[in-house]
């Protein structure tokens, strides 16, 4: 009976989706593949009534199936829905919340030849409600930008976070931890894959009668060899999803994870800190898709760019779209004349990730030799067009503290013979692989993370470090962790206290490089002196002053920063940044300023605690691998100590 009150319209084909609209009937747009027949189930509240509806091929055009389908009675009571071809059932692309997936590692089917599956997408209004009155993107440069990359659910999981039972792994256990990142100094947010997904592995997946994975289905349904199939875990989530929703594991209330993560969003804006997402893409994935994915994104949830990862990803269609003008854009690297032609854009959007910078960084720390040419142009390294994002560890690879822990990879835990994760990690475990006591290798591995730290921090370009590595947390020296839902892919917040002189050390540079900023220019420094002041805007030194050694035996570099190039603070101070990578003591040059200044040491990394005292040698020596920071500011006694001068 109820079929014959239906009627199906032809509809506009595009947005792609599935929704009850404002008259009560119910507007499909899907795409569909061969097949005799296909059409939309409907699943009731009750779970008594169902009723499934087959689309003509009257209103296809091209592949996509938009029908406007009215005369449903009591509509209101289906609240989720799939789609089917032929026998094989399977959830919606285009869908903004699912059911089914809210139980963090839990097998579920996505696609079945029953009808009923237990992943199903909710069926909704157009659009769901959330007052976004008094949001506004923070829209920070990327020369004042501060970015931390965390894993939702590895951020605050582990019980030593603090958090609340219930919000632990979720989106709100980041905003229970926001006066923490304020406090560390963030801006910018990046969250790995948040988008909804299955994240077994080999999940029971069967299309028609064919066996997608490696569960094999008895005639009746029940699965005959599950005790033989271990499942496997992707953690951090580099796998296709459904790119519109978000993830209702990461979520304190699942039911409601549209407005949880709108309130996540709405929240760090408030505070001045941006919200990037990682989306990764297979390479068979619809442009068109990827396209409206980002769209929906960036105009329903309000976030403030993407880090877009896989080899297919179209970019330039990306790059092109008008809502994305004032998007921030990551990836791997963009045709910048293409983009812009020959003028240069009025503010930065788009950024690389410089994996360069790392391991540059990571061969001058442990004395390579033929690496000071390399990390001094590192250092300076900056674009005109675009924004330059330097780390010295990501999601792939040693944590901070297991970088000077482990020269080995140990990732036997991942069941693949430890064969899996990169072997070119160029780290060095100071003298000991692994975890000990010995009081003068865990001193001397303090040293090098301080060391790495300020290369980072006083480096041009954006610094990006992953949660965790700001007190030293480990993962067992597991350089690849992508299936460790556990405490090795958890950060172990119990590692604060041990470390904390980190932390405090990695607030220290963030004020420094805050408060100077000749140390995060717009531009690249040019290494000149073109505003005829007597120094250049960047210099480098050496045993000798204004004499560097980039000799392939070298291990040292002095960096001056002149502050005279502040257009916006008078009187900024010069600032000198000293390394010394020898395994040795070695002398370092202090250059000359003008007049009236004098120098400073506010910063050893071979010291606990550092009091600001005045230096007036004209040579430091400085103690093996080892970083220094001074500033030279205006001495307000000159006068006074140049009279008294005089008198002797």
């Amino acid at each position: 009976m109820q079929a014959n009150t239906l009627k199906i319209a032809s509809e506009k084909p595009y947005p792609l989706g599935c929704y009850i609209d404002y008259d009560k009937s119910l507007v499909v747009r899907t795409v569909f593949d061969k097949c005799d027949s296909c059409g939309i189930t409907l699943y009731s509240s009750d779970g008594d009534e169902d009723l499934s509806i087959e689309l003509p091929k009257t209103i296809k055009r091209g592949n996509i199936y938009s029908a406007r389908i009215s005369g449903i009675d009591n509509i209101d009571k289906y609240t989720s829905y799939n789609y089917f071809e032929d026998d094989s059932f399977f959830c919606n692309s285009y869908s903004k919340h699912l059911i089914g997936l809210e139980s963090f590692g839990k097998d579920v089917p996505d696609s079945d030849i029953r009808a009923k599956l237990d992943n199903r997408s909710t069926l909704k209004a157009s659009e769901f409600a959330f007052d976004w009155e008094s949001d506004s993107f923070p829209e920070i440069p990327y020369e004042d930008s501060f970015v931390y990359l965390m894993h939702v659910r590895g951020f605050t999981k582990a019980s030593s976070s603090g958090v609340a039972h219930g919000h632990r792994g979720t989106f709100m256990g980041i905003l229970d931890k926001l006066p923490y990142l304020k406090e560390l100094g963030v801006t910018t947010i990046e969250l790995m894959p948040a988008y909804e997904m299955n994240e077994i592995e080999n999940p029971s997946k069967i299309r028609g009668n064919k066996v997608l994975g490696d569960l094999i289905y008895s005639k009746d349904g029940s699965i005959s060899n599950k005790s033989a199939v271990k499942p496997r875990l992707n953690f951090w989530g580099y796998k296709k999803g459904y790119y519109f929703a978000p993830r209702t594991s990461y979520c304190a209330d699942p039911s409601d994870c549209e407005n949880e993560f709108k309130t996540l969003v709405k929240e760090l804006h408030k505070n001045g800190i941006e919200v990037i997402m990682q989306f990764y893409f297979e390479t068979d994935e619809n442009e068109s898709l990827i396209i409206d994915a980002l769209r929906y994104w960036r105009c329903s949830y309000h976030i403030d760019g993407f880090h877009l990862k896989g080899a297919s990803v179209p970019i330039r269609l990306i790059t092109k779209e008008p809502l994305f003008s004032d998007a921030k854009i990551w990836y791997d690297g963009f045709d910048y004349f293409d983009i812009y032609g020959s003028d240069e854009p009025e503010k930065r959007y788009l950024a690389e990730y410089n994996g360069r910078f790392m391991y540059n960084c990571r061969r001058f720390l442990k004395s390579d030799d033929n690496t000071a040419s390399d990390f001094m142009n590192s250092m300076i390294n900056n674009g005109t067009d675009h924004g330059v994002i330097n780390y010295i560890c990501d999601y792939e690879g040693f944590r901070l503290v297991d970088m000077v822990s482990y020269e080995h990879k140990h990732n036997e835990e991942n069941g693949e013979n430890n064969k899996d994760g990169n072997d070119n990690n160029l780290t060095w475990n100071c003298g000991i692989e692994g975890r000990t006591r010995k009081q003068s290798i865990l001193s001397l591995r303090k040293k090098q993370m301080k060391n790495i730290l300020t290369m980072l921090f006083m480096a041009q370009g954006t610094p990006m470090i992953f949660s965790g590595d700001e007190f030293g947390n480990s993962q067992s020296g597991n350089n690849n962790p992508y299936c460790q839902d556990n405490e090795i892919g958890w950060v172990d917040w119990k590692a604060f206290d041990k470390n904390k002189d980190i932390y405090e050390y990695i607030k220290l540079l963030v004020k420094i490089r805050k408060e100077n900023r000749i140390l995060h220019a717009s531009k690249p420094l040019k290494l000149m002196d073109y505003t005829s002041c007597g120094y250049p805007d960047l210099s480098c030194h050496g045993r000798d002053a204004w004499r560097p050694d980039l000799s392939g035996h070298s291990h040292m570099l002095g960096m001056l920063y002149c502050g005279m190039y502040d257009d916006r603070k008078k009187d900024s101070p010069f600032v000198y940044v000293c390394y010394n990578m020898h395994w040795f003591d070695a002398e370092m040059a202090l250059p000359k300023m003008p007049d009236g200044y004098k120098w400073e040491l506010i910063c050893d990394t071979a010291q606990e605690d550092v009091k600001p005292k005045e230096i007036t040698k004209e040579l430091e020596t400085l103690p093996d691998r080892s970083a220094r920071i001074y500033i030279g500011s205006k001495d307000p006694n000159y006068k006074q100590k140049k009279e008294v001068r005089k008198k002797k």
